[in-house]
C-alpha cells in the first residue's frame, strides 16, 4: 500500500502567508506547503501542496480560484 499523499504543484501570485492561512481554514487534515521557485519580480511562486486526504485537495481546487482572483493584477 502506498503512503503517497495527494499533492498539487502550481504557480501562484498569492502571498505564502495568505495561502497558509487559507489552507488552515479550509483543510480538515494536515497539509504541507513547499516553495519550489520564485520569479525575479517576486509576483509568482511555484509551490507544492500535499494534503492529508483527497477531500481536502478537492476542497482546495474548488475554492482556490476565488483566492487567486483577489491577488491577480
Amino acid at each position: 500500500m502506498s503512503n503517497a499523499r495527494p499533492a498539487l504543484r502550481f504557480s501562484t501570485p498569492v502571498p505564502l502567508s495568505t495561502l497558509e492561512a487559507f489552507l488552515d481554514k479550509e483543510c480538515a487534515s494536515e497539509w504541507k506547503l513547499k516553495l519550489e521557485g520564485i520569479a525575479e519580480d517576486l509576483n509568482q511562486k511555484v509551490v507544492v501542496i500535499s494534503f492529508g486526504d483527497q477531500q481536502d485537495m478537492s476542497t482546495f481546487k474548488a475554492k482556490y480560484p476565488a483566492l487567486k482572483k483577489q491577488h491577480t493584477r
